[in-house]
C-alpha cells in the first residue's frame, strides 16, 4: 500500500509540472508573448523534426532574411506553420510579402501577407510535440484525465499509517 502510495504521488508531481507548464505556455499565447506549434514532417530537417514542439517569439519582420526560419499563421487556421523564408518583399502598404517553404509539403511554396511582426522559433523541445497533440486529442486526454483522477484518489485514501496504530507481533 505505501508503494502504491508513493507511485501515485510521483505521478501527481508529475502531472503536476505538465500542468503547470501548459498554463504558462497558454498564458505566454494568450499574452501574446510566445506562441507554442508542432513541427508535422521532416522539410525542416536538420533544425527541427516531426515530432518537436516549437516555443516562438516575436520577431521585427523587416529583420528577416532568405533562409532565416519563421513561424507564420496557416492560410484558414489559428495554428502557427514553421518554415522556411525564400524571399521577403516589402509592399507599398507597409505589410511584407514573405515567400517560405516548409510543412505545407515538398517542393510548395507559399506566400503569407504580413505586419510588422512575425513568429521566430526561439526554443526546441525535442519529440514532446506528438505527445502534447495527443493529449489534446479526447480519445486520449479524457482516459489521462480519468487516470489523473484516480492517482488523485489513491494518494487520499491509501494515507500514511495513522499515529495509534501499533503492529502485532
Amino acid at each position: 500500500m505505501v508503494a502504491m502510495r508513493r507511485i501515485a504521488i510521483a505521478l501527481l508531481i508529475l502531472s503536476g509540472v505538465a500542468a503547470g507548464t501548459t498554463a504558462v505556455l497558454w498564458s505566454a499565447a494568450l499574452a501574446g508573448v510566445a506562441h507554442t506549434s508542432v513541427i508535422g514532417s521532416d522539410a525542416m530537417r536538420p533544425a527541427f523534426v516531426t515530432g518537436d514542439l516549437v516555443i516562438s517569439t516575436p520577431v521585427a519582420t523587416e529583420g528577416l532574411r532568405a533562409g532565416d526560419i519563421i513561424s507564420l499563421p496557416a492560410e484558414g487556421a489559428s495554428q502557427l506553420v514553421t518554415e522556411r523564408v525564400l524571399e521577403i518583399t516589402r509592399l507599398p502598404d507597409g505589410t511584407w510579402s514573405i515567400l517560405a517553404r516548409g510543412d505545407v509539403g515538398p517542393g510548395l511554396v507559399s506566400e503569407h501577407i504580413v505586419g510588422a511582426q512575425a513568429w521566430e522559433p526561439t526554443l526546441r523541445v525535442p519529440i514532446v510535440g506528438g505527445a502534447a497533440s495527443a493529449v489534446l486529442e479526447p480519445r486520449l486526454g479524457l482516459p489521462l484525465l480519468s487516470a489523473f483522477g484516480l492517482l488523485v484518489v489513491a494518494a487520499l485514501l491509501w494515507g500514511a499509517p495513522r499515529a495509534g496504530a501499533t503492529r502485532v507481533a
